[in-house]
């Protein structure tokens, strides 16, 4: 049974000890063992700080960003509005344009038609002024020659009655 019953002695001893670690600890080890404990407790509250500025900022950021991209979009839907207003402009004017152009087109063409139209009645008054004289000439002809023959026959009868 002595080995499961302690003797006063062992436990004097070990209590002896214990107060020693104890006052031996509190005195080298504990202080040392506090600051090392505060050092990280000051660390990791500097660090929740830090993170909470940190997001703090990254919100101000964020709305920086957001209210970017709303200017951004404005203004390319003003750059769009811009050029689609540019684009009806360059349209109307090349329509004007165009009817402008088709006009001048058409009054030179109306031109040229009245001109070459000119120049056939011109050439058709010319090929009828010159139908008309050779038919003349044929009927001349055809009457001299009918002249030519009652005059030979007038001819010859004054002849026979001389």
């Amino acid at each position: 049974m002595d080995l499961v019953t302690p003797s006063i002695g062992l436990i004097f001893w070990h209590t002896i000890i214990f107060v020693t670690l104890i006052l031996f600890l509190s005195k080298f080890a504990w202080k040392p063992i506090m600051n090392f404990i505060d050092q990280r407790e000051k660390k990791i509250e500097m660090s929740i700080n830090n993170a909470y500025k940190i997001k703090n900022e990254l919100k101000n950021v964020e709305n920086q960003k957001n209210k970017i991209l709303k200017e951004t979009h404005i203004k390319r839907d003003m750059i769009l509005k811009e050029a689609i207003q540019i684009k009806e402009k360059i349209k109307l004017e090349a329509k004007k344009e165009s009817i402008i152009e088709k006009k001048k087109i058409i009054e030179e063409t109306k031109k040229s038609i009245q001109i070459e139209r000119k120049a056939a009645i011109f050439d058709l008054k010319n090929q009828i002024g010159d139908i008309s004289v050779k038919i003349a000439e044929k009927i001349l002809k055809q009457e001299l020659s009918q002249i030519n023959k009652q005059y030979k026959f007038i001819k010859e009868l004054v002849d026979k009655l001389s």
